[in-house]
């Protein structure tokens, strides 16, 4: 059994194990060393680290805990939350625990942030992390402006299983960053990985929605990659989650909104399923 949940400030000591753990295993996915952590090693420091601001998540199989997570919330209105710390134990990884680690993160978010979006920072060379956040469905923004090794990803705050509509596929593509099928970096863009992704959803369909996040003034997506293959096999329609946008701060790859796009992506909202505060948490029992 995998389950995730959110740890109290008495279960410092779980997040304490973890963190160290993770410091020793992967010590260039984070921004402290274990030797500058173990400088700070008391009970204030570590119950300060799954305190508020910050809300703190450890995934556990059997066998006890084996991942932490946590959501940062900004002093700023402005700025969005953020999901960092992110580590997984060698033995648990491809087990279905990192996927329910995030969706316990990103289902927590929606039940008491719905509107608005959660962004993470991932080394651009870490490709696992990256299919892993892409089949969470985060999307590829830019590159950390403080970090150039980085790419910054954001997705929703919606629920993971939040049911998707059908959208005509030249509909969205009208909202995409960039055109995929023009090959950009060696690993953030490449005819291999396209192909790949071609014969995935030519195979077995698009599993993993569009986001497209809309108000009256800008749209923007997460799934430029899918749009391309979308439009590379013919399909006249691609499965999108839908989500209102804030209209401030507008996101420098947002498009502007055609007014008939509008319309129908009013509609197709107002049909699909309406966010429920009583489904937070359903990632903390995922199964895979």
């Amino acid at each position: 059994m995998i389950s995730a949940k959110v740890l109290a400030p008495d279960d410092w000591p779980v997040w304490r194990e973890l963190r160290l753990r993770a410091l020793a295993d992967s010590p260039w996915a984070f921004g402290s060393t274990l030797a500058e952590v173990l400088t700070r090693d008391t009970e204030e420091h570590w119950r300060a680290g799954v305190s508020a601001p910050m809300v703190s998540f450890v995934v556990e199989t059997d066998d006890g805990p084996v991942g932490m997570a946590r959501l940062m919330f900004p002093e700023r209105a402005s700025s969005l939350p953020e999901l960092i710390s992110v580590w997984v134990a060698p033995e648990a990884r491809r087990t279905g625990a990192s996927r329910a680690l995030i969706a316990a993160c990103v289902d927590h978010l929606a039940a008491h942030h719905p509107m608005t979006r959660l962004r993470l920072a991932v080394v651009e060379t870490n490709l696992p992390a990256r299919r892993l956040y892409e089949s969470c469905g985060f999307g590829v923004i830019g590159r950390n402006p403080d970090d150039d090794t980085e790419l910054l990803m954001e997705r929703r705050a919606a629920p993971m299983d939040q049911q998707s509509v059908e959208l005509p596929t030249e509909l969205v593509a009208r909202y995409r960053a960039v055109d995929r099928e023009r090959v950009g970096t060696p690993t953030l863009d490449t005819p291999a990985h396209l192909d790949r992704l071609t014969e995935l959803i030519g195979r077995e369909g698009m599993r993993t929605p569009i986001d497209l996040a809309f108000n009256e003034q800008f749209a923007t997506i997460d799934g430029n990659h899918r749009i391309a293959v979308a439009r590379r096999l013919g399909l006249a329609t691609v499965p999108v989650h839908l989500t209102r946008r804030p209209e401030h701060p507008r996101p420098g790859h947002g498009r502007d909104l055609d007014p008939a796009d509008l319309r129908v992506l009013e509609a197709a909202l107002a049909s699909s399923s309406v966010l429920d505060p009583d489904r937070a948490g359903r990632g903390t029992g995922i199964v895979a």
